[in-house]
């Protein structure tokens, strides 16, 4: 059932903010989404630009190599190095000598055309002879050799890991016997200045760059990297995935930016990596920018309500508070004017209409509330006469057979009397409601004792002093005997029973007469619901009226057939009156 005394759940306020909701969050999700895609712009353009610069620096690494490549193949030609090779056994000591110092001057002149070789060498099996760049003439190394030549296997850069030595060696082998080895010429790698050149990528707190083989176990680090850290790199550096890419992890507790760039010409890959909040020192900015906007939207939002409660949803609470105090009978109900906008005119209005409305109260409610009261009086007179003739000619039966029970029976029937006509209330306690017609069923009981059993329960404690109207219940039992009793010889049973629910009290009243037909039944529920009262009145169709008068339409009686054989009568009272008939003690 609807609360007067409540406000709708969804009313213009609500309604008001749910609708300025429904236009500041799609705003406000626009701009998170442009903050997270110029956040993921700026993200995307330092990663390209900080991969962008390790490629370039690899790439320029492997012209350098291939470079040097060239300049090593090219020496392979060289004809004081074949001199040596081949015609040694024919030289003078003069020519030997002018040869070697001659391959010296082009080993040191491939040396110096690039920062990162340390040394050039050729290896001569057939005069025992190493010459380089930086020393002349040295013995020749035979395990130094075979451990720097080229597997048949290998491609591209052809560098070679020995003793923890970078080297790039070109074999020449004799084609005329067997393939032997003639001479070999090595570029031995300058591992200082790749660590050098690396630093330049270190332009952070906490990062370095690497430099590792992919096949083998090279590793060249930056002068401030370590070289367990490219261990817990994501993965290890040789599981890296694609050409080139980026990758967030963390090691040791703490989150990296990881970009890698792979060489199928090298057989490496440079690997740089810096703390991601490093990284993301120039974006700081985005998030300073993003809180702004969400706080700028609550504060928004939070004026937007205060100031919409108290302009309109406020004025309008009071208003609508006070037409709950008129629909509860308060007619003195008035608002205070203190401000001069549409609400204003409103609230002069409605006192207007209130002064109004007590003035026709006096004068035509009061004149129903009148009408109403002296027909109730009149209903309920005609209740007395039926039960006092029946009375009368009990007591004159009892009187001529010397019956015992005469005496309880008139002080029954005084006690019956004197609460009929007791005319200060209209309304009573249901507890004196239910003790008047047990009283009348005693009266009726010491009549038909030998042929009429009666079931009357107690009245529920809790509804013991529910305010209910006077002579309900007795007219229906009574109609109970006259139809059951007095037309059945033997077996009658009468009970009167309770059934409280939510919205009131059910008082049952059920015989087990056998004259009542379905026919008859159904002319009296068709009488119960004549509304036009051109019915001609009887004590149940008084009963129904009164009900009906003061409860609405969750009052009145109600009939069926019941199971006893007989008819039941249900009284449906409620706990609150919804009619405008108010008694005078209720008024106060």
């Amino acid at each position: 059932m609807f609360n007067r005394n409540k406000l709708p759940g969804y009313g213009i306020f609500t309604r008001l903010i749910a609708t300025f909701l429904i236009v500041m969050i799609p705003i406000y999700l626009l701009g998170i989404l442009m903050y997270h895609w110029s956040l993921q712009t700026v993200k995307n353009e330092i990663e390209e630009s900080t991969t962008a610069q390790v490629a370039f620096y690899l790439q320029r690494l492997e012209e350098e190599i291939e470079r040097m490549k060239i300049l090593q193949y090219d020496c392979l030609n060289d004809q004081h190095l074949q001199r040596l090779a081949i015609r040694s056994p024919v030289l003078s000591y003069y020519e030997t000598v002018e040869s070697m110092l001659q391959l010296q001057q082009r080993l040191i002149t491939i040396k110096n055309s690039s920062a990162y070789i340390l040394d050039v060498s050729v290896h001569i099996p057939a005069i025992g002879k190493t010459i380089t760049a930086n020393t002349a003439v040295n013995p020749f190394n035979q395990t130094h050799f075979e451990q720097i030549r080229v597997p048949a296997d290998m491609r591209g850069a052809q560098i070679i890991l020995f003793e923890d030595r970078l080297f790039m060696s070109t074999l020449q082998q004799d084609r005329y016997a067997g393939n032997n080895p003639l001479y070999l010429i090595d570029i031995e790698l300058d591992r200082q200045v790749f660590e050098q050149a690396l630093e330049q990528f270190n332009l952070y707190d906490d990062s370095a760059s690497f430099l590792a083989g992919l096949s083998n176990e090279l590793v060249i680090a930056s002068q401030s990297g370590e070289q367990e850290f490219l261990l817990e790199s994501p993965g290890g550096h040789s599981s890296l995935s694609g050409e080139d890419g980026v990758v967030y992890s963390r090691v040791n507790d703490r989150k990296y930016y990881f970009v890698y760039v792979k060489s199928a010409y090298l057989d490496m890959v440079l690997l740089r990596y810096i703390p991601q909040e490093l990284v993301l020192t120039p974006i700081q900015n985005f998030y300073i920018w993003v809180w702004g906007f969400s706080c700028a939207a609550l504060l928004i939002i939070i004026v937007f309500s205060f100031s919409t409660y108290r302009l309109i949803h406020k004025p309008l609470l009071e208003l609508v508070r006070a037409f709950r105090q008129v629909e509860n009978g308060d007619l003195g109900a008035s608002i205070s004017i203190d401000n001069k906008n549409e609400f204003g005119y409103l609230y002069r209005r409605f006192n207007h209409m209130v002064a109004n409305l007590s003035t026709l109260i006096d004068q035509v409610y009061k004149q129903e509330i009148l009408t109403q009261r002296a027909e109730l009086k009149q209903l309920q007179s005609q209740i007395n006469p039926h039960f006092l003739y029946n009375s009368l000619f009990m007591i004159n039966t009892m009187a001529r057979i010397g019956d015992d029970n005469l005496i309880p029976f008139t002080k029954h029937l005084g006690e019956y009397f004197r609460f009929v006509t007791k005319n200060g209330e209209d309304f009573i306690p249901l507890q004196e409601e239910v003790e008047h017609a047990r009283t009348y069923t005693e009266i009726q009981v010491m009549r038909y004792s030998r042929r009429l059993q009666v079931h009357f329960e107690q009245c529920p404690r809790e509804y013991a002093q529910l305010k209910v109207p006077r002579l309900i219940i007795q007219p229906v039992v009574e109609n109970a005997f006259q139809y059951a009793v007095e037309k059945q010889k033997n077996g009658s049973v009468i009970r009167i029973s309770f059934a409280p629910d939510d919205e009131g009290i059910r008082v049952v009243v059920e015989d087990n007469g056998s004259g009542l037909s379905e026919e008859r039944l159904a002319e009296l529920i068709g009488l119960m619901k004549d509304d036009d009262g051109q019915a001609q009145a009887t004590g149940l169709l008084n009963v129904h009226r009164r009900l009906r008068l003061i409860y609405g339409a969750k009052g009145g009686l109600f009939l069926e057939k019941s199971e006893l054989g007989g008819m039941k009568a249900t009284l449906r009272i409620g706990l609150e009156r919804e009619c405008e008939y108010v008694s005078p003690v209720d008024r106060g």
